[in-house]
């Protein structure tokens, strides 16, 4: 065995353990690193607003970037809250309508419903189910402060990174061409943060409106998970659609809200997920399958559910950085679906 692969496999053990041992401090830090992308890309637009032909905010985009930001944090925090109170008072009316439907499927069907399914109906507790969900969401927003300290540092060290590499890149030339690199990765990343955000709420606001037009309750706290699930790709969509489609069967004591949901967020999904995002993502998502299954259940097994959220935006941005070096590109070629990355500027 060869020195280097010795070494290799040593540093991918350790970088493996500090990931699990330092993930109280890393989760947050890897929150904020996408929040510092997301505010960059809105400062960018902020910069670029001209009212009465003056651009107001050129040289304090970031203000109002992230006032946008911590409006929309703290309307999600709010939002997750009442949702969790509400929650509780509707159950016993969940577990009514659930019978309902054990008797409305055994006179369609002329079967009983054995006990195991019956079982399992009496167990299944719509309230814990939605209280857990609201719990980790909460748990990655509980890092509140942590990561607003994060994306100040970043935001500080922004102004002095050009400082810094002039002091460690002498030679003009060399380091025009990095700058250019690291440029043209900050832009790709930043693109695809923006845009998946934004693919993100857009399948959150139309299925808000399919929600509210239906009549689920906690529409608007299913839109979140349904924009926060759009990050992971494919399963996210699936259990997106499940979860709002499954409380229609306890809300209504009918079949024909379930259908509705059911073919409407599915359509919603489709179209949105592979007809308009691969136009406007273009190649930065161009993960294979597998190894998005893998990133998945990589990123899960070492931060848990938060480490899910993040696993695909993680593995974009590795793929974009990897794939900006000729001696790591293969290595992004591999983890691409077809094998056509952007050139190397």
């Amino acid at each position: 065995m060869s020195l280097t692969l010795i070494a290799t496999i040593i540093t991918g053990a350790a970088i493996l353990a500090l990931l699990v041992i330092g993930k109280s401090l890393l989760i947050p830090f890897a929150i904020a690193v996408m929040a510092w992308y997301v505010i960059d890309a809105i400062a960018v637009h902020f910069r670029r607003l001209t009212i009465a032909g003056m651009r107001p905010f050129e040289r304090f985009s970031v203000v109002p970037a992230l006032l946008v930001v911590i409006l929309l944090l703290s309307g999600v925090v709010q939002m997750i809250g009442d949702t969790v109170e509400q929650v509780s008072v509707a159950a016993p009316s969940y577990e009514a309508n659930l019978s309902k439907i054990m008797e409305h499927f055994s006179t369609l069907t002329g079967l009983e419903v054995g006990p195991s399914l019956q079982h399992w109906f009496s167990s299944l507790n719509i309230g814990r189910i939605i209280g857990s969900i609201a719990g980790a969401i909460m748990a990655i927003a509980g890092n509140a402060g942590l990561v607003a300290i994060y994306v100040a540092f970043l935001l500080l060290e922004e102004r002095y990174f050009s400082i810094k590499l002039q002091i460690m890149f002498p030679d003009r030339e060399k380091r025009a061409r990095i700058e250019k690199m690291l440029q043209d990765i900050q832009i790709q990343i930043r693109h695809y943060l923006y845009v998946k955000t934004l693919i993100s709420a857009l399948t959150g606001i139309v299925s808000y409106g399919i929600l509210i037009w239906v009549g689920v309750d906690y529409a608007a706290f299913w839109a979140l998970l349904i924009f926060l699930l759009n990050f992971i790709p494919t399963i996210g969509s699936m259990i997106a659609v499940l979860l709002p489609t499954a409380l229609s069967l306890v809300q209504f004591d009918t079949f024909t809200p379930f259908i509705t949901l059911l073919v409407s967020l599915g359509t919603v999904q489709m179209l949105i997920g592979n007809v308009l995002e691969p136009r406007v993502m273009g190649s930065s998502l161009n993960l294979s399958p597998l190894v998005v299954i893998l990133a998945l259940s990589l990123w899960g097994q070492i931060w848990g559910i938060t480490g899910m959220f993040l696993s695909v935006p993680i593995t974009v941005i590795s793929m974009i950085i990897l794939g900006s070096f000729p001696a790591t590109r293969p290595l992004a070629v591999a983890m691409s679906e077809n094998g056509r990355l952007r050139p190397v500027s």
